[in-house]
């Protein structure tokens, strides 16, 4: 009676499943003196008479008895006609459903940590001296993605005094039941152990019910045959290795509950571990491939043309004479551009290597004012081309002094030049650039070579 609720105390909501006796209902279970709590309702469809009803409340008595986090909780019943059961809600239903749903997105540790959750459960049942008789997937609930929680107590059974409890005929899980309770109904933890194998399986196949195709009769022939479920794909072989002993065809070389979820526990740990240096070389990976990349989507550089040097050439950019495009010196060995190389930022260094974009940044920089370059001498070109051709129509009758030329009385013009050489025309100087060897600024840091544009 401690666990007796007044009706008028629970709202009924929608139908989520249907149990041995009836539906299944959501509701929301209104305490006096506790906030509103999200409850799943049992009903009972034909509790009418004093056996069936006692059947049905006898999984309520059994419930009362537990408290694990991995198993539901009961929060209370209705004696009266309809009779109810109200237990803890767990919003994301049954787990073989819920394997199903989530087939591509639950990871391995997450498929295992469901298997060593219920070992814990089943563990405590064990020493509750309680079996259950019926686990499998459909009788797991999921209360979150990382917390499953054993339900559906409705055949579990106290042992007394006696190691094994014998069933009464009735519809029994054939194709999860171990061969002594397919054979004399025998139920005992070594026969839990074996269902739990099978249910370890059907986590691991994400929902596959055992032995699909076959019938019910023909599946203890099969087991006695010495077959067994085959290891699912993404399997551990510690794993699996566990699932066969559980399917020890002699009970007593089955292992216990406490020693599964031992090694259950190992296997969870070894699993995360695993998962831990995937994930680790995953990231090394991305990593490296985007260093390779300059760290950017853009288009690797193109190849190195012939007569210039790789930029990826561990040797110095300018140390053969054959890519400088500057005169050496009459004066000195000195290379005027290689002098000046260090004052400048250069084409490429080694250290630009571990900052591809930097490298690729300064390169693009220095061949836009190239180009510019190559603009300004075009246009100055064609200016002093210009010029040169209009001061040979409108300049006949004089020339500059400073070239030896007199001026002739009347207006008349003698060129004289010195016999035997004949006359040189040079062409115009270019101005000096601001950072080029010729430039003004520059001359300090250079020795008395010829000009940068000469030669």
């Amino acid at each position: 009676r401690d666990y007796e609720i007044q009706r008028d105390r629970i709202e009924l909501g929608r139908c989520i499943g249907e149990g041995q006796f009836g539906d299944v209902h959501q509701g929301v279970y209104n305490s006096p003196d506790k906030p509103s709590l999200s409850v799943a309702i049992k009903t009972c469809k034909n509790c009418t008479t004093d056996s069936v009803r006692e059947k049905f409340l006898q999984e309520a008595l059994t419930m009362r008895q537990f408290d694990h986090p991995h198993i539901v909780k009961l929060i209370g019943v209705i004696t009266d006609n309809p009779v109810w059961i109200i237990m803890e809600l767990c919003t994301l239903g049954e787990l073989r459903s819920f394997l199903q749903v989530k087939k591509y997105s639950l990871d391995l540790a997450t498929l295992i940590l469901y298997a060593y959750q219920l070992s814990t459960a089943l563990a405590y049942l064990e020493s509750k001296r309680f079996v259950h008789r019926d686990i499998a997937a459909r009788n797991v609930l999921v209360s979150s993605v990382d917390c499953v929680m054993l339900g559906d107590f409705g055949l579990s059974r106290y042992m007394e005094d006696s190691s094994y409890y014998k069933a009464s005929k009735g519809k029994l899980p054939i194709k999860w039941m171990a061969p002594e309770s397919i054979n004399f109904r025998r139920f005992t933890s070594a026969s839990d152990v074996w269902m739990f194998g099978v249910c370890m399986w059907e986590i691991l196949m994400q929902g596959v019910k055992p032995f699909q195709g076959v019938k019910n009769n023909d599946v203890i022939g099969r087991i006695e045959n010495g077959e067994r479920l085959a290891m699912p794909a993404q399997c551990p072989p510690t794993l699996y290795s566990l699932m066969t002993k559980c399917w020890s065809y002699d009970p007593s070389k089955r292992p216990r509950f406490t020693e599964l979820k031992t090694q259950l526990s190992t296997i969870l740990e070894d699993e995360k571990v695993q998962q831990e240096e995937r994930l680790r070389m995953e990231i090394r990976r991305q990593v490296t491939v985007s260093w390779d990349t300059g760290g950017s989507d853009e288009a690797p550089p193109k190849p190195s043309r012939p007569g210039y040097p790789s930029p990826r050439s561990s040797e110095d950019f300018f140390s053969s004479p054959q890519h400088n495009h500057v005169q050496r010196s009459a004066h000195g060995g000195t290379d005027s551009w290689n002098h000046l190389r260090t004052e400048h930022s250069a084409l490429w260094s080694p250290n630009m290597e571990e900052g591809g974009c930097v490298g690729q940044a300064l390169m693009e920089e220095r061949l836009m004012k190239q180009q510019q370059q190559m603009e300004e001498d075009r246009r100055w070109l064609e200016q002093e081309e210009s010029l040169m051709k209009a001061e040979s129509r409108n300049s006949r009758g004089s020339v500059d002094r400073e070239d030896g030329a007199l001026q002739a009385p009347g207006g008349s013009q003698h060129i004289y030049q010195p016999v035997g050489k004949p006359e040189q025309v040079a062409p115009p100087k270019k101005p000096p650039r601001p950072g080029a060897p010729g430039h003004p600024g520059n001359l300090t840091t250079l020795c008395s070579v010829d000009s940068y544009n000469e030669g």
